[in-house]
């Protein structure tokens, strides 16, 4: 019997609305989230689901089907960004953070995803692992649970995840859109110290400025994307903050800091790139006569798809959402996607869902990381649809 996990799935759409909503309001940042966790829980055991919690961080693992065959993992980020919401909906934010990035979307479709898989368990051949992962903003939660063995015992053989989106006017709502290899830049966070010797401003010779060292620095690091990256190859490196001084005039400081962020889409350009930050960093403050201390800090590793698992997704997407509906990308996102620790591990496929939706406020359809973000509800049923559907399609490919 073949199921039809497009009906299923908008039978329940406004009960994923409904727990999207609620986790709306509760937005939490990190590792740890208490709060989320325990909603996530209770909506499993009301279903009847049994669960995993870790511990050190609020992860959360089900595992459902026959087991014996293949094992899909299927991922949702859960927490939030520390921002306030601007939004002005009726079901905002209860405190100073926001779900600014969609993972309170995210986490309602996979347990959209539960529900159905939970009711047609009997028929998986093989096992599905659900992870609730927290931390995909900041410090990283992938990683963490990679290191717990959430793809293990057993070994996972496919990795499914998604992301709300607006790719542009070229697509509607609940349309799809994926790619064949390369899907998001891998993702390092710079902090630089420049280390000087401060003094009057009048009198500079006896001085070692650390502000003149840092746009020396700031200007010749752009060089490397200029000059020594290829123009076919996706690199950025942008400095975002820059701190000396204490408001005064006439007084050179001691020292300067400059933080900023650094993406590639693949291994070998981030390697080169952090290297040659490396020497940059070194060469120009040294002769400019000054010291300092570099770090690199929470990287993400590019997020790269497999081909088969992207195809087997394609072929699934066009049963739930009909053909003419999925796209494929012609080029990577630069943004950083913690996922890529699963993906370094497992194939898998990696896919955005189409749904902005305009602000009240304004009119205008505001992208993640904003604080009058929104997104379009009514398709969220098709991204638990099209986890349930490519889960059987990637299970009985392997099972026939």
């Amino acid at each position: 019997m073949k199921i039809d996990f497009r009906h299923e799935a908008q039978e329940i759409s406004e009960e994923i609305v409904s727990w999207r909503r609620d986790l709306h309001k509760i937005p939490e940042i990190g590792l740890v989230l208490p709060q989320t966790v325990c909603y996530v829980k209770e909506r499993l055991e009301e279903m009847g689901i049994a669960y995993r919690t870790y511990e050190g961080h609020s992860g959360i693992t089900v595992d459902l089907g026959r087991g014996g065959g293949r094992a899909i993992a299927i991922r949702a980020d859960m927490d939030g960004l520390p921002m306030r919401e601007e939004t002005g909906l009726p079901f905002t934010s209860t405190n100073e953070n926001m779900h600014a990035c969609g993972h309170d979307a995210h986490t309602a479709i996979l347990l959209g995803a539960a529900k159905m898989l939970k009711a047609h368990e009997e028929m998986i051949p093989g096992l599905v692992r659900l992870i609730f992962q927290p931390g995909e903003e900041f410090p990283g939660g992938a990683e963490p649970m990679v290191k717990d063995g959430v793809l293990e015992n057993p070994k996972m053989d496919y990795i499914l995840a998604l992301h709300v989106s607006n790719k542009g006017k070229d697509y509607i709502n609940g349309d799809v859109v994926v790619s064949y290899g390369n899907t998001s830049a891998s993702d390092e966070q710079l902090y630089l110290t420049i280390k000087g010797k401060g003094g009057h401003g009048a009198s500079p010779d006896l001085c070692i400025d650390p502000i003149a060292i840092a746009t020396l620095v700031i200007n010749n690091l752009q060089y490397i994307i200029s000059r020594e990256v290829s123009p076919f190859n996706s690199s950025v490196i942008t400095i975002a903050t820059v701190k000396a001084g204490n408001g005064a005039n006439n007084i050179i400081p001691d020292t300067a800091e400059v933080i900023g962020t650094v993406r590639n889409v693949d291994l070998e350009s981030r390697n080169y790139v952090i290297t040659r930050i490396r020497e940059i960093v070194d060469h120009t403050v040294k002769a400019m006569r000054g010291d300092y201390d570099l770090e690199f800090k929470y990287p993400y590793p590019p997020l790269v798809n497999d081909r088969r698992v992207v195809e087997r997704f394609l072929d699934a997407a066009d049963r739930v959402l009909g053909e003419g509906h999925t796209h494929i990308m012609a080029r990577p996102e630069m943004g950083g996607e913690d996922a890529a620790f699963f993906f370094q591990k497992v194939p898998g496929c990696y896919f955005y869902l189409q749904c902005p939706m305009k602000s009240e406020i304004d009119g205008k359809a505001y992208g993640v990381h904003n604080s009058r973000f929104r997104l379009d509800e009514t398709v969220l049923f098709l991204g638990a649809a099209l986890f349930a559907e490519t889960a059987f399609e990637l299970l009985e490919d392997e099972a026939g």
